[in-house]
């Protein structure tokens, strides 16, 4: 019978450790990790790339209460702190080898200008984090990109708050934005492409379960169709 119990203790603990292990980020992770941490790093150079103060803001849409200057130094402290949560990450990933890009930003003149391209960038960011939440199996890798994108999200929700009447229309037809990593990484001046500051310095990742459509709700595994699914009711 104590045999049997210590067999029996033995089958649960490897049992415990190969659903462990199922659930480990692989080798396949690389890629989304390294686009992961490019995305995140271009945020915090644009941060880092103009001495913020009080005077350069002072142009900038509702400066007189919108308290630009400590909540924009809170900002970067944020993208700082998501750049490093990202690199944690990457030491459990196998294969993975840091990205090497040469970042450029976007131009800020005036105070105005700064923050609209904050704003931009960081609609752009959740977006991106939103959408590649499919182009991976792991519990670690989901967590850090929807945690990075509610942080985006957040700081957007703010910086449109301080620029636009309406940050929620109430004829919205679809969630918040998710954009897949190719369109991401692609160039353009639409909100979501981000490839022209980037420098091609990484590919898109490729979806384990294969190609990840995203539609206005809901995203879907080799369905366009499906993805593509709009409301019916209000």
């Amino acid at each position: 019978m104590r045999f049997l119990s210590v067999f029996s203790g033995l089958l649960l603990a490897g049992a415990a450790v190969a659903q462990n292990s199922s659930c480990s980020p692989t080798s396949s992770d690389a890629d989304v990790v390294k686009y992961a941490w490019v995305v995140q790093s271009l945020l915090e150079r644009f941060y880092s790339s103009q001495p913020l103060n009080t005077t350069f803001l002072s142009d900038a849409t509702n400066s007189s209460h919108a308290e630009y200057y400590a909540n924009l130094q809170g900002i970067q402290r944020q993208n700082r702190l998501g750049v490093r949560a990202i690199q944690l990450l990457s030491g459990k990933v196998p294969d993975f080898s840091p990205p090497s890009c040469t970042f450029t930003t976007p131009n800020s003149t005036s105070g105005e200008d700064f923050v609209r391209n904050a704003l931009d960038l960081e609609s752009s960011a959740s977006a991106a984090f939103i959408g590649a939440t499919g182009y991976t199996q792991s519990p670690e890798v989901s967590f850090i990109l929807s945690r990075l994108a509610a942080q985006h999200a957040a700081d957007a929700a703010w910086l449109a708050g301080e620029q636009t009447g309406v940050v929620f229309p109430t004829n919205t037809t679809s969630l918040i934005p998710a954009y897949n990593p190719s369109y991401v990484l692609s160039n353009g001046t639409e909100t979501g492409k981000l490839g022209q500051y980037l420098g091609g310095c990484v590919t898109p990742p490729t979806s384990p379960c294969g190609q990840f459509f995203i539609g206005s709700l809901i995203g879907s595994l080799g369905n366009a169709t499906a993805a593509s699914a709009g409301i019916t009711g209000s």
